[in-house]
């Protein structure tokens, strides 16, 4: 059976906020946001899309355009 001290849970403790706040730090770095064309493109097909509810065959998908 293994024996842990008082040290040891420290040096865990200080390791686990170490690497939370690296993790902390890429996220904000990393961060990236699509382009324009992209989201209008997206909103543009969106409103293009047809779903239908049908008794026999489930949904129907079609674009409109």
């Amino acid at each position: 059976m293994a024996i842990f001290t008082h040290f040891d849970f420290q040096e865990l403790t200080n390791n686990e906020n170490n690497l939370n706040h690296q993790l902390h730090q890429e996220k904000k770095e990393v961060q990236h946001s699509p382009s324009k064309t992209s989201v209008q493109n997206i909103l543009v097909f969106s409103k293009a899309l047809s779903i239908r509810k049908s008794d026999n065959l489930g949904h129907i998908e079609s674009v409109l355009n």
